[in-house]
């Protein structure tokens, strides 16, 4: 009886090994097969570099206008968030961020019309977004900690609409042609980044330094030389002046400022 049981017991071990083996082989090939389907969705999206160009110009946005909000319109600060976008996005888009420098891009030829398109809608759907995202966490703090409100736009002050739009305008120049810069530099990152930094750091201390006797409220901005920053800001309305300083001033910045990068480079000789 004893060895009976003794055959018994080792059959009985001998039943467990291949359910063990059969899991650890079924696990196997799940986790081969994820990332078999993971490997076939990038090989789709290098297939369709379009669709990432628009997602990181997405990311990108909504990223810029979240750092413009938390630290109220700053220069200095919204440089350096600048730089750590082009580092991150900057080889996949251009990093324009910004629907004015796509349009230039797009009036000049460095991109084609369709991703002009779909650049500019992915800028304002991540400026919204990142509107609603800060909205829903303001609202969502306590009394003690919550601010007032969001970073807005200012009231456009009556008599001093041409400043303002050659503020825009002129700040949105500057801007484009440290992109311009950038987007030659493209494969150099680092130089690329601190270019378009750069860029935007004058543009704001130009334009509000233009503007800022016309500032008559707190936590407020006048110039953005952004029009999806303008929109998050509630800049825009169905008026003549918020259209033409928001949208129009910046959307010709930015062509004058890539056509004059293009001019200058086509004139740049070797210094010896």
């Amino acid at each position: 009886m004893a060895t009976k049981t003794a055959i018994s017991s080792k059959k009985k071990s001998t039943n467990k090994k291949p359910q063990a083996v059969t899991s650890t082989v079924e696990a196997t090939i799940d986790s081969t097969g994820a990332k078999s389907s993971y490997e076939s969705f990038c090989a789709k999206l290098k297939e369709m570099p379009i669709i990432g160009a628009i997602l990181a110009e997405f990311i990108g946005t909504f990223l810029l206008v979240v750092a413009i909000f938390a630290v109220q319109g700053q220069p200095l600060y919204i440089a350096f968030a600048l730089i750590a976008i082009v580092l991150l996005v900057g080889k996949v888009s251009g990093a324009h961020v910004n629907p004015a420098m796509t349009i230039g891009a797009w009036v000049t030829r460095k991109i084609k019309g369709f991703q002009a398109i779909g650049y500019i809608a992915a800028q304002s759907i991540g400026a919204v977004a990142a509107w609603a995202t800060l909205n829903a966490f303001l609202h969502g703090a306590s009394a003690a900690t919550a601010t007032s409100s969001l970073y807005h736009a200012a009231t456009i002050t009556s008599g001093k609409e041409w400043t303002i739009f050659l503020a825009e305008l002129l700040g949105a120049l500057i801007l484009a042609l440290g992109l311009a810069t950038a987007l030659r530099l493209k494969k150099a990152s680092v130089k690329a980044a601190f270019s378009y930094g750069f860029a935007i750091l004058v543009a704001l201390l130009f334009s509000g330094w233009v503007t800022s006797m016309l500032l008559t409220e707190s936590n407020t901005g006048l110039t953005f030389i952004n029009p999806a920053v303008a929109i998050a800001a509630n800049g825009l309305s169905f008026k003549m002046w918020p259209i033409a300083i928001y949208i129009i001033a910046p959307a010709i910045g930015g062509i004058l400022g890539f056509a004059i990068q293009d001019f200058l480079e086509t004139q740049t000789t070797d210094i010896k």
